[in-house]
């Protein structure tokens, strides 16, 4: 006991020490710590949220101050229209419409799920002959109609988000959409959205040029394929599809845009499997492309980057690199030249209500280095023509740029002021 009593002594003088220090150095000590991991939040995060995803104090021209004379087309077939590939060579301009007010109810992406407003006949393939003007101002055009894919109710229909395109031959090109159908049981009953989400495939479809329906070949269906946003094609009818969100329905996906969520799912024909190819979570990765150099670019319509991917052997996406582009981007597009041609938007605001749109070329330079530059070809600060826009088709032929959106009741085209 005398020995416990003696340590106790000792430590009396250091428990002095202790005591007196003051509240206010206390203070001082903690909003010192505070201002540091502020200051570390701010460079690591909070910087880009408020600078690029929100787009504060951004400036963005006026549409007259670019070397281009732009004009709407409009149609009721051509409302919402949301991806886009152009055939340079055919002349065609293949675009994937769902009609505007059938997307602001059925997206669900957004968790807006109300099926009931989806258009009777579904989402419309439309070919669009880009040489063969109208005198109404628009161009000769039919829609690409769809044989039966399924037996269940609505099967016939399709619900288009993106799309890639391989050209089988001279004359025949094979489609992979992606399709988000409201969820069906097996006996064809329609199921609540709001638990099951969409029911997410890729529908294969092969088309004659210039006929008016086209055929399909095969349904991909799989867990992994669950809140796609595009899909790119990747050879030996493998593909990449990037999922935007982070599940298909619940609350998390609302905090996706600042903590990330997506991620890329590569699709192996040969093994029939399809598996997350990626470990990060990625925030709002879009319109997604395989480039003539075999990497994989994916738009971020969140922290204003295109990442780029490269495949490994093991089928998994090492990201290699990133072009930073100050603003969240849409979709991406490849011309004949080769350049990415890529869709801003001055804050983040996937329904397109406010924000202002920029359309991006991309070059780039030497074969196994990562060098890109960047260049501001127009944007429009009015919403003159550029509405919500999510995706830009570049002629090289003609210098025209197209230009689509998912909710956007237009497509535009862009030419060279004479």
């Amino acid at each position: 006991m005398e020995c416990i009593r003696g340590r106790v002594r000792n430590l009396q003088p250091h428990l002095g020490r202790i005591q007196n220090i003051s509240l206010p150095s206390l203070r001082n000590v903690i909003s010192a710590i505070s201002a540091a991991t502020l200051a570390v939040l701010y460079q690591l995060w909070l910087k880009d949220v408020l600078f690029i995803t929100l787009g504060v104090g951004r400036h963005v021209q006026r549409i007259e101050s670019f070397p281009y004379k732009c004009r709407r087309i409009q149609n009721k077939q051509l409302e919402g229209c949301g991806d886009m590939w152009l055939d340079e060579k055919g002349r065609v301009l293949y675009a994937a419409c769902t009609g505007s007010n059938a997307r602001r109810n059925w997206n669900p992406s957004l968790s807006k799920l109300n099926s009931s407003r989806r258009r009777p006949q579904g989402s419309e393939l439309m070919a669009i002959y880009i040489d063969e003007p109208r005198k109404e101002g628009g161009f000769r055009m039919h829609r690409i109609q769809p044989t039966l894919y399924g037996s269940e109710s609505g099967a016939s229909h399709l619900d288009l988000l993106g799309f890639d395109t391989e050209a089988v031959d001279s004359s025949t090109l094979r489609f992979w959409l992606i399709n988000q159908r409201p969820p069906y049981d097996a006996k064809g009953k329609l199921l609540n959205a709001r638990e099951y989400g969409a029911n997410s495939t890729v529908e294969v479809y092969e088309y004659r040029k210039r006929d008016k329906k086209m055929k399909h070949v095969k349904t991909v269906a799989d867990r992994a394929i669950y809140s796609p946003a595009n899909i790119a094609l990747m050879g030996a009818d493998n593909f990449v599809i990037s999922n935007d969100r982070s599940s298909k329905v619940g609350f998390r996906k609302k905090l996706d845009p600042l903590l990330g969520g997506g991620n890329l799912v590569y699709c192996n024909d040969f093994d029939r499997i399809c598996k997350i190819a990626t470990t990060a979570k990625l925030r709002i990765p879009g319109g997604l492309l395989r480039g003539k150099d075999d990497r994989v670019y994916v738009p971020s319509g969140a922290d204003g980057g295109i990442h780029v991917f490269e495949l490994q052997e093991s089928d998994i996406f090492k990201h290699a690199h990133v072009v930073k582009m100050g603003m969240p981007i849409h979709n991406l597009g490849l011309d004949s030249k080769e350049d990415l041609w890529a869709v801003g938007s001055s804050e983040y605001d996937p329904t397109g209500k406010k924000a202002k749109n920029t359309i991006f070329r991309v070059e780039r330079f030497l074969e196994r280095r990562y060098r890109y530059v960047t260049t501001k070809i127009i944007e429009d600060a009015e919403r003159k023509f550029f509405r919500g826009a999510t995706v830009a088709r570049h002629d090289v032929k003609t210098k025209r740029i197209f230009v689509g959106g998912l909710e956007t009741p237009f497509i535009s085209m862009c030419e060279p002021k004479s």
